[in-house]
Order: structure tokens, then C-alpha cells, then sequence
């Protein structure tokens, strides 16, 4: 999900090309998320050549997906030798809370998750803010080759 685009904005300013994928009923032509191209697709299967991208951003995304484990494969797939996973998540059993949260996260969960496709290389964290009643983890990882 690009969600309103502030993350892929300023990556597309500085000149990176930005692929997008959101629910068919998100993806629309009139969707304004500041990406070069949107597709409709999930996250669990994406419609991508193996070794396309550098990086992959799942922004508020992991939580809300049935199988995460075929997310997880596909990051592997599609990423490039040495790509780089970055994942934002609320933190623990609290995530749930949320409406359509599927799953919950820690650091420990997604690192046990994604060993040995991945390396953990930085955790961050933000605190619950506004109407976040949960910590956000970001969790910063690298493709195994």
C-alpha cells in the first residue's frame, strides 16, 4: 500500500523510479499516492520478475495480510542481491486493536519470521502518538545472498 505518497514522494524526487502496489479497490486511476506506476495486485503474490527491485518498503502492510510468510518469499524473490527490506508495524498484541489488523508484531516475531532470507540490520522505534494507541516498530533488513 503507497498510502498518500510520503514516503514515495520524496524517493521519486530524488530521481528513483517507484512501483506501487495496492488492493484493486485502492488502485485506481484516480488514486493519488505519487508513484510512477500503481498496479493492482497483493502482496502475497506480487506480479514482479525476480531480482527487480532494491529496496521494498512495507509501510503499515504485514499486519493486515492473510499469509505474511508468501510476503516474505515474494520480498525475496523480487529484491535484487543484497536489497533491502523496511518494515513499519505496530508493536505487540495491542496491534490488534486496530480494525482489519490480521496479526501482530515484535522485533523478535519478524526477525524469527524472516531468518535466513534476511539479516536484521536497525530497529527503530516511535512512540504511540495521536491515534496511534501503539508503539510503531521499523525494521530495517538486508536480503541474505
Amino acid at each position: 500500500g503507497c498510502g498518500d505518497g510520503v514516503i514515495s514522494e520524496p524517493l521519486m524526487k530524488t530521481g528513483h523510479f517507484v512501483a506501487a502496489v495496492d488492493l484493486p479497490t485502492v488502485a485506481t486511476p484516480t488514486h493519488k499516492c505519487n508513484v510512477s506506476s500503481i498496479m493492482a495486485g497483493d502482496a502475497e503474490t506480487l506480479a514482479f520478475a525476480d531480482a527487480t527491485f532494491d529496496l521494498i518498503i512495507a509501510s503499515e502492510v504485514l499486519e493486515h495480510l492473510w499469509a505474511p510468510e508468501s510476503f516474505i518469499d515474494e520480498a525475496s524473490r523480487t529484491l535484487k542481491a543484497r536489497g533491502f527490506l523496511i518494515i513499519e508495524t505496530p508493536e505487540g498484541i495491542a496491534g490488534l486493536n486496530y480494525d482489519s489488523h490480521r496479526n501482530f508484531y515484535t522485533v523478535e516475531k519478524i526477525e524469527k519470521m524472516l531468518v535466513p532470507k534476511f539479516t536484521l540490520k536497525r530497529v527503530e522505534w516511535l512512540a504511540a502518538t495521536g491515534s496511534a494507541q501503539t508503539p510503531t516498530i521499523i525494521v530495517f533488513l538486508e536480503k541474505t545472498t
